[in-house]
């Protein structure tokens, strides 16, 4: 559809315009689907959803069958049809959208959705928060599209958001339109998790120890690495079993690179629903990334392994330090370094009490510093601003052209 609310939806609208609302905020996205950035979304509309006086709204341009639900008190989801990735009609239905809603606040999600969302924010006196950096990458050009849309769709926004400062910097985000919020993780997801020794059984693991990697087998993730170390690891003992959880374009290179006398465990478990219940089953957290080719923002992966008390080793770059603080919280290692990370992971599996400790901290600074309530009052109190500020922008404009038309 190029803009056309449905039945049940006009209804949903009209029972909440029941309801004293005083910001409307439309997020704009290409997806809803399984990934790190739509989970923060989808955990952000639950936060702001006990503020009775905000109304949230989600614009999805890609349609999917694998995605999030998201709970319909938390929000109404309008799916708009885009044919290609530019569809110049999209621009007219998102105007229509924006103008019968009456929105105060676009955020957009990616950065096509800025391209998208940019003009037409302008057009309506909406603000505009530009999410488009979720990444830090080393070294950023004008061939990078992302960056690219950014410079494009800069100079419209209120606000340009980040989960990490490195991110900002990557993208010579001007300090002025700048500004990071990290990511917010909700405590509930490690709640109820699986018994660990069934889920051991159905997974067929029977070392005591377990080193995990959580990551989409893409080149910016550096499976190798994590394989050389395994396979170094496995020379050395037999008491330890590596996973690799998810899935992607690499992931059938990667099996094939593992030598046959280690495949026994060495094992991956392709896309998992259950992913609390399988981290907490690790010794040790692993997040090895091609430094080359990505920056990590604030990685989901590595989140979620503080949260579940699991020491972590990671690739020094991007934003992770931001969230593993080397020593204290965790260990950062180079990339594509197979020896050091090797050393790293034999340290913690040798040595628990540094391991229980930097696990403990590592939970510690989660609950404090990526808390889901910090996340949601850091954007709540984004969206107050630039709604006000931009209201009090269109005040004065009114009142200049009434002055203007008085003195004629």
């Amino acid at each position: 559809m190029n803009f056309a609310l449905n039945a049940q939806w006009r209804l949903g609208l009209n029972q909440s315009s029941l309801v004293s609302v005083e910001m409307r905020i439309l997020h704009i996205t290409e997806s809803l689907g399984q990934g790190g950035k739509e989970r923060q979304l989808v955990e952000l509309l639950r936060g702001l959803f006990v503020h009775r006086d905000i109304e949230s709204f989600v614009a999805v341009t890609d349609e999917e069958e694998d995605h999030y639900e998201v709970n319909r008190e938390h929000a109404h989801i309008i799916q708009l049809s885009r044919r290609g990735k530019i569809d110049l009609r999209l621009f007219q239905s998102l105007y229509e959208l924006v103008s019968e809603l009456k929105i105060d606040v676009i955020h957009s999600w990616s950065s096509m959705c800025s391209i998208y969302a940019a003009p037409v924010a302008k057009l309506c006196g909406a603000a505009f928060v530009n999410g488009f950096v979720r990444d830090a990458p080393p070294h950023v050009t004008l061939w990078n599209k992302s960056y690219l849309r950014g410079k494009l769709t800069i100079p419209f926004s209120d606000v340009v958001v980040a989960n990490s400062r490195a991110g900002l910097a990557a993208y010579h985000i001007p300090e002025h339109k700048r500004l990071c919020i990290y990511n917010g993780f909700n405590p509930e997801r490690v709640l109820n998790l699986r018994d660990e020794t069934e889920l051991r059984s159905i997974l067929g693991i029977v070392t005591p120890y377990i080193v995990g990697m959580v990551a989409n087998f893409t080149p910016r993730k550096d499976y190798a690495t994590f394989v050389e170390m395994a396979s170094r690891i496995c020379k050395l003992r037999d008491d330890v079993t590596f996973l690799g959880v998810g899935t992607g374009e690499t992931l059938r290179q990667v099996r094939d690179s593992v030598p046959p006398e280690h495949s026994p465990r060495i094992k991956f478990l392709g896309p998992r629903k259950d992913i609390e219940s399988v981290i907490n089953l690790f010794t040790v957290g692993v997040l090895a990334t091609n430094s080359r080719l990505h920056g990590e923002g604030i990685s989901n992966a590595i989140t979620e392994c503080m949260a579940l008390g699991k020491p972590i080793v990671a690739t020094n770059g991007g934003g992770t330090p931001e969230l593993v603080l080397g020593g204290q919280t965790g260990l950062l290692v180079p990339s594509r370094d197979a020896e050091v990370l090797t050393n790293r992971v034999l340290e913690l599996l040798d040595n628990r009490g540094l391991a229980r400790k930097l696990g403990m901290e590592g939970r510690r600074r989660i609950e404090t510093s990526f808390s889901l309530d910090a996340m949601t009052n850091a954007y709540l109190s984004l969206y107050r601003r630039v709604a006000d500020r931009k209201a009090r922008a269109t005040l004065n404009e009114e009142a200049i052209a009434r002055s203007r038309w008085q003195d004629d």
